[in-house]
């Protein structure tokens, strides 16, 4: 967690009650519930060294702009500089603030069946769909320059060469094949890039939520869905993913196609990035692990997903 002092400055530049601060989590522990005028509110701080205030300033305005369309998404709030993003230069962590309504809903457990069905499938896919079609009005309307394409950011300018080579290098292969990929309007746009079942809310009418655009970029649709399909994946017990893998498609096309068309080869692609994201996710992790810090938990699964990466046949690569 960030240090108190920080956090309640942020909160007063977002004319917050310091006393109502509540830690809420975040994959960098950066996300906390606050009241303003009787309101709950979510505050979000980012360290100015990983993120960069143009950036956050056009996901802001993408945001606005879905949520003028009709998505769901939580509304950004104003500080009482009248400012979307707001800094703190202090140290150990000069960092950006910004800050949203709260949104109602919890969120999905997959353990449950009446909530982790089909239904729900079909609404994830929905949103989806509608978020890809709704991306080509907005990148014609603001340009391109403030997102980074698909082979931008992230891990793809890291140092790699502690990790075994045999990963590395079907990795490389795998890149390689992604560049030949044509782009259309059909199979190229925004996507939302961690739209998993952790990435929104479930309201009690059903209705869905996403609230976290921190990693939107510039990439083909398919790896969207694809990165859908490996987390609802690592939900099912190994011997069922094979079935599970087709009950969830179906479901989740019907919601998409409903709003969103894709080019004819879209399977495959989905087949292709569903390999892919599962060495982008190791890779990820291993290119930020610090083994001091890391739980047992955490290092058992990247070992489990090293040995399944292994294992794989050169044929199953494509």
């Amino acid at each position: 967690m960030w240090r108190r002092e920080i956090v309640e400055e942020a909160v007063r530049k977002f004319q917050g009650t310091e006393s109502s601060i509540r830690f809420l989590g975040g994959y960098y522990r950066n996300v906390y519930e606050y009241e303003r005028d009787g309101e709950t509110c979510v505050i979000k701080l980012f360290p100015v060294a990983g993120r960069d205030r143009g950036r956050l300033l056009a996901e802001l305005k993408w945001m606005s702009f879905l949520k003028s369309r009709g998505i769901p998404v939580p509304k950004n709030i104003l500080s009482a500089r009248g400012q979307s993003v707001e800094t703190i230069l202090r140290l150990p962590v000069p960092c950006y603030i910004v800050s949203f309504r709260k949104v109602n809903g919890k969120p999905v457990d997959p353990t449950h069946k009446s909530v982790w069905n089909s239904g729900l499938f079909r609404r994830w896919g929905n949103i989806m769909g509608q978020i890809h079609a709704l991306s080509r009005n907005f990148l014609r309307r603001e340009g391109t320059a403030a997102f980074d394409e698909w082979d931008e950011g992230e891990l793809f300018h890291r140092d790699l060469s502690f990790i075994e080579s045999r990963i590395v290098d079907r990795f490389s292969s795998m890149l390689q094949r992604i560049r030949t990929f044509p782009k259309s309007d059909r199979s190229y746009g925004l996507i939302h890039n961690d739209l998993h079942h952790r990435g929104f809310l479930l309201a009690g009418s059903g209705n869905l939520t996403p609230v976290d655009f921190g990693r939107v970029k510039r990439h083909f649709f398919t790896y969207d869905i694809a990165i859908a399909l490996h987390h609802a994946m690592e939900e099912t017990p190994e011997e069922l993913r094979d079935s599970f893998r087709e009950e969830f498609l179906r479901a989740f096309m019907e919601g998409y196609l409903l709003e969103n068309e894709l080019e004819d080869h879209w399977r495959e692609q989905v087949d292709f990035f569903l390999e892919y994201r599962l060495f982008h996710h190791y890779l990820q992790r291993m290119a930020c692990l610090d083994a001091d810090r890391t739980d047992e938990r955490e290092l058992a699964h990247i070992r489990e997903i090293r040995n399944r990466l292994l294992s794989m046949r050169p044929a199953t690569l494509r």
